[in-house]
């Protein structure tokens, strides 16, 4: 199984679509930080006074964020279905447990780290403006949210990987995967507003997690594990019995 992670790995990191995200991202980012200064976490969310404040913002606010980077992933596996690579993989004698695994934790870290790129883009732009009054305190706001970030953020990028194995094809899983992305996104936000039930979207969860200090929060952990679990369930049995030669 490593040698397979490690091709999965080197396939992505020499993806043209991957880096154009990257640099996307990271741009959109620079550009757009100075927006988060006077309402850093939504209207009741106050000014923005260290680094912290600009990474936990970003983080906050990155619904949008999360169509594109699940579009991007569901293009980019999309096309492993598309031009038959998985069939390759199978044809090659990998087990589809170890295709399964490896193509799943290759993905995860992969665009885990582009979500990232966003707030850190920010904090770069805003480096000059706050500096680091201090270092501790904001680490430990970073390292939280970053923590929180990955943890459901998973949760979305594993529902567009269940997409992609279901559709096999990547004009079809990218179309799909940003209309039920964009569809999560608007439930939030009109779900927030008319009170309707929402503590059970890893998306508002994100929100929840970056708007306290406390570093341990049951709830958003609970409900990351059963998204995650759920959809890696849910992928593997799809995967397990879909056509593959």
């Amino acid at each position: 199984m490593g040698n397979l992670l490690k091709m999965e790995r080197y396939q992505l990191t020499h993806n043209l679509f991957y880096w154009c995200g990257i640099a996307g991202i990271f741009f959109l980012g620079f550009l757009t930080a100075d927006t988060y200064a006077m309402e850093v976490m939504g209207p009741t969310g106050g000014a923005a006074a260290t680094l912290a404040d600009f990474f936990n913002g970003m983080v906050y606010d990155s619904t949008f964020l999360l169509i594109i980077v699940s579009s991007i992933l569901s293009l980019i596996l999309g096309q492993e279905f598309s031009c038959r690579t998985v069939d390759l993989e199978v044809s090659a004698g990998h087990s589809r447990k170890t295709i399964f695994i490896s193509k799943v934790a290759a993905y995860l870290t992969a665009f885990n780290f582009m979500a990232l790129v966003y707030p850190v883009a920010g904090c770069i732009r805003e480096f000059t403006r706050f500096g680091i009054a201090d270092f501790g305190e904001i680490l430990y706001q970073i390292v939280k949210a970053a923590f929180y970030s990955v943890l459901l953020n998973s949760a979305v990028f594993l529902m567009a990987v269940l997409i992609c194995i279901c559709l096999r094809s990547s004009v079809k899983a990218v179309s799909v995967t940003a209309m039920i992305t964009f569809l999560l996104s608007l439930y939030l936000g009109y779900g927030m507003m008319l009170k309707l039930p929402v503590s059970f979207l890893v998306l508002y969860q994100i929100r929840e997690a970056v708007s306290t200090t406390m570093f341990l929060q049951p709830l958003p952990i609970a409900i990351g594990v059963i998204w995650i679990s759920i959809l890696t369930f849910l992928s593997w049995i799809c995967f397990s019995r879909c056509e593959l030669k």
